[in-house]
C-alpha cells in the first residue's frame, strides 16, 4: 500500500546514506524518495528515527486518511502541462515511455536539429537521473528504466540523424602534426 511503499523507500534511502551498500529489495517498485509527499514523509521518518513517543499512533491515524492501493493509485498527468523540456526530463527521471515519441518530436520541431534534442533536454534529464543516483535517491533498476526511456527517444530521432548526416555528407579533414 501507499504507506508501506513510502516506508520502504525512505528506509532504504536513509540506510544507504548511513553506509548500507548491499540489500535485497525490489527497487524497481520503490517510489523515488523525492516523490514521497512531505506530510507522509514526516510521519514515516518519525517512525524510522523514533523521533516521537506517539509516532506509531500518529502514523496509524494518518494512514487511515491516505489508504489506497499502492501502485494502482490514480496517475497524475499534471506534469504534461509543463514545457517540452521539463516533460522529457520527467519522463526520463520516472522511466515513462508513453509520451516519449510525441515529446521528442515536439522538441525536434522546436530545436530544429536532432542532435540539439539529444544534447539539450535529453541529456539534461539524464543529468538529473545521474544526480539522483549519485545522491542515493534513485536506485539501479530505476536508472535502467530511465535509460530505456532515453534509448526510445534516441531511436525516434535516429532517422533524422541519418538524414542530416546524408545531407552534409562531406567528411571533415584531420590535420595531424608533431612538434620536434
Amino acid at each position: 500500500n501507499r504507506v508501506r511503499e513510502a516506508i520502504h523507500s525512505a528506509f532504504l534511502y536513509h540506510a544507504t546514506q548511513a553506509g548500507m551498500d548491499m540489500g535485497i529489495v525490489n527497487a524497481g517498485q520503490l517510489e523515488l524518495y523525492e516523490d514521497i509527499p512531505k506530510d507522509l514523509l514526516e510521519h514515516v521518518e518519525d517512525i524510522i528515527f523514533n523521533r516521537r513517543d506517539d509516532a506509531t499512533e500518529r502514523m496509524v491515524e494518518f494512514a487511515e486518511n491516505v489508504k489506497g492501493p499502492g501502485k494502482q493509485r490514480v496517475i497524475d498527468l499534471s506534469w504534461r502541462e509543463a514545457c517540452v523540456e521539463e516533460r522529457l526530463a520527467h519522463s526520463l527521471v520516472h522511466g515513462i515511455i508513453d509520451f516519449i515519441d510525441e515529446d521528442t518530436q515536439e522538441a525536434f520541431q522546436k530545436l530544429g536539429r536532432p542532435i540539439d534534442v539529444i544534447e539539450g533536454p535529453l541529456m539534461d534529464g539524464m543529468r538529473i537521473v545521474g544526480d539522483l543516483f549519485g545522491a542515493g535517491k534513485m536506485f539501479l533498476p530505476q536508472v535502467v528504466k530511465s535509460a530505456r526511456s532515453m534509448k526510445k527517444a534516441v531511436a525516434y530521432l535516429e532517422p533524422y540523424l541519418e538524414a542530416e548526416h546524408v545531407e552534409g555528407s562531406s567528411r571533415g579533414k584531420i590535420l595531424m602534426a608533431t612538434v620536434k
